[in-house]
């Protein structure tokens, strides 16, 4: 693709389609795009030994190759990616990418953008350093919803949110391959109970709201007391301890908002509101009220007390 061209296209405003010998897609970064979630996605059979070079652009860039080969490079490393594969290039990234001289790579991608699009490519597996990760999820499901996503370039608030539903879909996909991943080793074996260990925290990270400690052991297809002993081992709590504790900081936080008690409870695992006060007063030795009361309070003398120094 000729990024000119694309670059034009990506500076206007609302939905633009764009195609070409071999590629199409779709653009919609208006001025509002540094909030968009969604902000470009294509389809794109590449010539062989096709080049494209980019400077650090923002957004996040998932691709999936559906068949062929190609070369990755970021920051000056090279990666050979073929059929199968995600590969991501983050904002910053001095990139360049082509295709192979005999089997050249078709691939489809979505541009991510938003506050949460970084920790969303990092729960699937793209960490520091990592741009290429295998697929357990089959290319045609990328494909299929790519495909959909281009097709829906109307300008109603309809069309709007079937576009992030299906980017969503798209990225749903990714981490996905990367819980399948997971099971795949948990299931041969593969994970030392550090590893676990590991797991079992990010999953209760991810599903506090709504999880209970037998899903954990369920998911790692371990026995729950060899998880309690290995968990409180590594972490020095044992994993219900380290759930009431992620559901309580989340609390503490949703208390500076001005939602009500209930609504807060339910939001971090309680249906009982006085169950949620009393394990908060437990943790805390103050009530929710009394906690967010104090909070305010704290923030009042604290403008004050910048005011009284100016």
């Amino acid at each position: 693709m000729n990024w000119t061209t694309e670059r034009e296209l990506v500076m206007g405003e609302g939905p633009s389609r764009f195609s070409g010998a071999g590629y199409r897609g779709i653009c919609y970064l208006d001025q509002e795009g540094n909030e968009r979630i969604v902000l470009a996605c294509g389809i794109q059979h590449c010539p062989k030994n096709f080049r494209v070079e980019y400077a650090p652009r923002p957004g996040w860039h998932l691709h999936m190759v559906i068949s062929g080969i190609g070369y990755l490079t970021v920051n000056g490393k090279t990666q050979r990616v073929h059929e199968g594969q995600l590969f991501l290039i983050k904002p910053g990234e001095v990139t360049a990418y082509r295709s192979d001289t005999e089997n050249p790579w078709y691939y489809t991608w979505v541009t991510y953008g938003g506050p949460k699009a970084g920790r969303y490519m990092n729960a699937a597996g793209f960490g520091p350093g990592v741009n290429v990760l295998d697929s357990q999820v089959d290319a045609a499901e990328f494909l299929s919803a790519a495909d959909a996503l281009i097709s829906h370039d109307a300008l109603s608030d309809s069309e709007e949110l079937q576009r992030l539903s299906l980017a969503l879909r798209y990225l749903s996909l990714a981490l996905l391959s990367r819980e399948r991943k997971s099971q795949i080793q948990l299931r041969d074996g593969l994970l030392s109970p550090d590893d676990y260990v590991r797991y079992a925290v990010d999953y209760l990270d991810q599903n506090y709201a709504h999880v209970k400690i037998a899903d954990v052991s369920a998911y790692l297809g371990i026995n729950r007391t060899y998880l309690s002993a290995i968990f409180r081992k590594k972490m020095y709590m044992s994993p219900q301890e380290y759930l009431i504790q992620l559901r309580m900081d989340k609390s503490r936080q949703l208390l500076q908002k001005n939602w009500p008690v209930y609504m807060i409870a339910q939001s971090v695992g309680y249906d009982d509101q006085l169950a949620f006060s009393r394990m908060f007063k437990k943790k805390f030795g103050v009530s929710p009220e009394n906690f967010r009361k104090a909070s305010r309070r704290q923030e009042e003398q604290g403008k004050n007390q910048s005011l009284e120094g100016i």
